[in-house]
């Protein structure tokens, strides 16, 4: 699957639309899902076009702060090489809010690159498409608007004109969005502007909580992209209005957790939905089989912070056991109301701040797992799946870690050299998380110890 490069006629053509646009950032996503590249010049836009940009192949080994982790083994023994990479067609976009003198354009690798999140997905897509398969998807996505914070101090204060208390969230009201419409325009503006395939969007049971959908594709690299370019949306729109968006798993221990939620059916060569049956198909059985098996292995992916952990607890929607069922959001795997072409699964277990290349890549490796070895999923879980027994998930940072590491099956769809590093850049940062002392230990421990 070879990702098409911006023509230079591409290129002029955005220039002469946008005579306003004196910068643009140029940049690709790393393990974390976080943008990173460079900013360019107007003038230089063509060149760049033509000639593409270097980047250090340590974007790939970076933590959520953008230290470069030498525990992987990647960084001084490899003497931090370049990548060469091209701009990509149809990413090149204004920034229609602040100023208007800004754009953005998504950056490719050249060359292959074990370690490239994108590739990943790339090589699953591939993996199915040799079976005649093409994977539908499309990304949901949780996130909080608060104020402003100061000096980069994290605060969780509400806008105003939205409530501040857990016990009033005004779910799927509409009240919130009305003070925040300005804000919600402008998301939406961005997404047009830029031809993200928006839907809709949704009060959310936390205090400032909203969650936006996109449409699906059936294309999944780019539903994925779909998922990353929302993120930044989002948090352009906020600063244009002086607030803060955030897709932390769990940014306050007493509000709802935000989650990516994600859809996903299969087609054959002729457009056919390969899920639809009655009610599934023996095929779509096999796929729910393959995820539940696999979804231990992938928790690290689904989990890729220490706060994501905090997410996942009892009576929140967010299941803790690889359950499955028809119409149930109780359930980490969900089949919502729907047949024929509309058969698909909802995959309920990531983080909102989850890689979502890595996210769809895990998925359609469970998915695939499941087809070749025809697997069971057993029965469907009806009410409560918390009171039906099922084999837990790792929800522990280490633990999740630990099996990602040794697992077969990540291994087999990611490679060694992915396994290796992935795992020794999050053992890092989780061991750097852990030894910080915080004002908890004091408070609960200093006098009783």
């Amino acid at each position: 699957m070879t990702a098409a490069r911006l023509t230079i006629d591409e290129a002029q053509a955005f220039l002469e639309a946008n005579p306003g646009v004196h910068w643009i950032d140029a940049f690709l996503f790393d393990m974390n899902g976080i943008p990173r590249g460079k900013r360019i010049r107007r003038c230089d836009l063509i060149g760049v076009a033509k000639s593409g940009l270097m980047m250090p192949t340590s974007v790939f080994i970076m933590d959520p702060l953008g230290n470069c982790v030498e525990a992987t083994g990647r960084l001084w023994e490899t003497g931090d090489r370049d990548h060469h990479c091209h701009l990509l067609s149809g990413t090149l976009v204004p920034i229609p809010v602040g100023d208007g003198r800004h754009a953005q354009v998504v950056m490719v690798v050249d060359a292959k690159d074990e370690l490239d999140p994108r590739g990943v997905l790339i090589d699953q897509v591939e993996r199915l498409a040799r079976a005649g398969r093409t994977p539908v998807a499309a990304v949901e996505l949780e996130f909080y608007v608060s104020r402003r914070s100061t000096n980069g101090a994290a605060m969780l204060h509400t806008p105003e004109g939205v409530s501040d208390d857990p016990s009033r969230p005004h779910t799927f009201g509409f009240e919130e969005m009305d003070a925040l419409s300005p804000f919600i325009d402008d998301v939406y503006r961005i997404c047009d502007v830029q031809g993200l395939p928006v839907d809709t969007i949704m009060k959310e049971s936390g205090p400032g909580q909203f969650e936006i959908n996109l449409k699906h594709r059936a294309d999944a690299v780019a539903a994925a992209l779909d998922g990353l370019l929302l993120k930044r949306a989002v948090k352009a729109a906020a600063r244009a209005h002086g607030l803060e968006a955030t897709f932390m798993a769990k940014p306050h221990h007493d509000w709802a957790g935000s989650g990516m939620h994600v859809h996903l059916s299969l087609l054959d060569k002729s457009g056919q939905n390969l899920f639809a049956g009655d009610p599934i198909s023996p095929l779509f059985r096999y796929a729910l089989g393959g995820m539940r098996d696999s979804m231990a292995d992938f928790m690290a992916v689904w989990a890729q912070s220490a706060n994501a952990y905090r997410r996942y607890v009892p009576k929140a929607y967010v299941s803790m056991a690889a359950h499955w069922g028809f119409n149930n959001r109780t359930v980490a795997l969900r089949i919502p109301c729907g047949n024929g072409s509309a058969t698909r699964i909802e995959h309920r277990v990531a983080g909102a701040d989850a890689n979502p290349y890595l996210v769809v890549a895990s998925i359609l490796a469970g998915v695939s797992h499941g087809i070749a070895n025809q697997i069971d999923p057993g029965p469907a879980v009806e009410g409560n799946s918390e009171a039906v027994e099922a084999p837990p998930l790792p929800t522990a940072w280490v633990n999740s870690l630990e099996r990602f590491q040794r697992s077969e099956i990540v291994r087999g769809a990611f490679g060694a050299p992915f396994q290796d590093v992935y795992s020794r850049l999050k053992h890092a940062e989780r061991s750097n998380f852990e030894r910080i002392v915080t004002p908890l230990d004091h408070l609960w421990y200093s006098r009783v110890a």
